[in-house]
């Protein structure tokens, strides 16, 4: 079982290895969903979710992406899923998920 403490130290990690913001056109390939395709997907069916987690942002006709709330908004979305495992997250030491 987790702690307050160890979530906050795994998002505060998650967070350190995503970029402080990107655009929703430009999202980096390596961060879940990995396209700028299906990350327009994810954020229209999450957008209430991931503006309440602070990690949706509009800036003039763009959406971007915050880093930091993002982090936290798939650590919480990753306990939903079994064997799931963010690319920010992920323990280098532990097998790929199948």
């Amino acid at each position: 079982m987790r702690t307050a403490r160890t979530n906050k130290a795994a998002a505060a990690a998650a967070a350190a290895a995503l970029p402080i913001s990107w655009s929703i056109d430009h999202w980096p390939p390596d961060i879940y969903p990995g396209s700028p395709t299906r990350g327009r997907y994810v954020c229209r069916m999450n957008r209430a979710s991931l503006m309440a987690a602070g990690a949706l942002a509009r800036v003039g006709r763009d959406l971007v992406v915050i880093g930091a709330g993002y982090a936290r908004w798939l650590q919480r979305k990753t306990a939903d899923v079994p064997g799931f495992a963010n690319g920010a997250a992920r323990d280098s030491s532990l097998p790929p998920a199948a």
